[in-house]
């Protein structure tokens, strides 16, 4: 009798049924080529550490040093939590169906099944919805990249060479890339995160040379600003702290994923160390320029020197190599094959010929 019950049933019906077995995503989970903490941790950083920095004292101009520092605490919390939130969500998705993984996309799709009933008919429109808005996300921060590349390094060529028009400038830099763009495996990937982090890092404590010279007194600064311009800084900051999309492809990406939550999970300590390097910048970038601050701090130091061109020159390089990361980020959404290593070699033509139309598709609007 209980072979003929085996036989009437699938495997997976009888363990989902079993008080005694609960099904693992992690147990299960395969990656071919995968991520370490370490190598985890320097691409979180390197996601979320780019343009958006150099805008953070404009927005604690919008808000006041206190509330400045204050709310973006309160942005980074409620975002860390959103994404525990999230990724504990995708995680009980593949047990509750016995996968070892599945995309963001899948996972709404996914739970959209699971759900009320009334809800049922909308599960593929979710899951279709949840990959426009990250797909489109991404790729909006990829054109910001190649154009804030482009200007710096057009920036550099203007002083010393002759002044060429910026399309080729955006030209060069997509076409610089493209070999990049080739490599299909996340932990191939952390050498250049790594070296991008560093030139990043670099630049900025060289601005903090310019930042540190002439500080006035910080009463001079306003410590809180009217809440009606609080917006402003939430749109920068949201800006300059997010990075959903590169956190969730990381930790599929991971070999032991289940060390990346956690009070000292690799996510609270890259965020932490994240919000420590926005609100630090931030202020000391107020605090020297007060209202005079321009939308990127590079904009308030000295255009005619030396080291002022190294910052531009190293920021540059490594907004440079965090293009690969997030273009990588990208196609990933697109396919949504995070736990599909299979199929990769199957789809890598595809994979490159989206990459590459994306950066032609910039390059001509531009």
């Amino acid at each position: 009798m209980a072979n003929a019950a085996e036989e009437s049933h699938p495997p997976s019906t009888l363990h989902s049924k079993s008080s005694l077995y609960i099904y693992d995503p992690y147990e299960k989970r395969t990656v071919l080529v995968p991520l370490n903490n370490f190598d985890a941790f320097i691409s979180l950083l390197k996601c979320v550490i780019g343009t958006g920095i150099l805008a953070m004292p404009l927005a604690i101009r919008y808000s006041g040093v206190v509330a400045g520092a204050l709310l973006s605490v309160f942005l980074m919390i409620l975002l860390t939590y959103c994404i525990h939130l999230l990724i504990t969500g995708m995680t009980e998705c593949c047990r509750r169906i016995e996968v070892p993984q599945v995309s963001m996309p899948e996972a709404v799709r996914i739970a959209y099944e699971l759900g009320p009933g009334c809800v049922h008919c909308f599960a593929r429109v979710a899951g279709f919805f949840t990959s426009c808005v990250l797909a489109f996300g991404q790729f909006g921060l990829c054109c910001v990249y190649i154009v804030f590349v482009s200007k710096n390094f057009k920036e550099i060529g203007d002083y010393y060479l002759k002044d060429y028009n910026e399309r080729y400038y955006v030209l060069c830099v997509c076409v610089l890339q493209l070999p990049f763009i080739m490599i299909r495996k996340l932990k191939f990937l952390v050498p250049l995160n790594l070296i991008s982090n560093i030139l990043l890092y670099a630049g900025f404590l060289c601005i903090m040379y310019y930042l540190f010279r002439g500080l006035p007194n910080l009463q001079e600064r306003e410590m809180f600003k009217p809440p009606t311009n609080w917006m402003m800084f939430f749109g920068i900051a949201a800006f300059s702290l997010t990075a959903v999309g590169s956190m969730l492809v990381v930790e599929a990406n991971m070999s032991h994923p289940e060390s990346y939550l956690g009070f000292f999970g690799v996510l609270n300590l890259a965020v932490f160390c994240i919000l420590c390097s926005n609100i630090f910048f931030g202020i000391m970038g107020y605090w020297r320029y007060g209202e005079h601050v321009e939308a990127s701090i590079t904009l308030n130091i000295p255009q005619n020197e030396v080291l002022s061109q190294f910052i531009k020159a190293s920021i540059a390089l490594g907004i440079f190599l965090s293009y690969p990361l997030n273009g990588f980020v990208f196609t990933t959404v697109v396919f949504s094959d995070y736990g599909k290593e299979g199929k990769e070699g199957s789809s890598r033509n595809r994979r490159c010929a989206l990459e590459i139309l994306a950066l032609w598709l910039l390059w001509c609007q531009i």
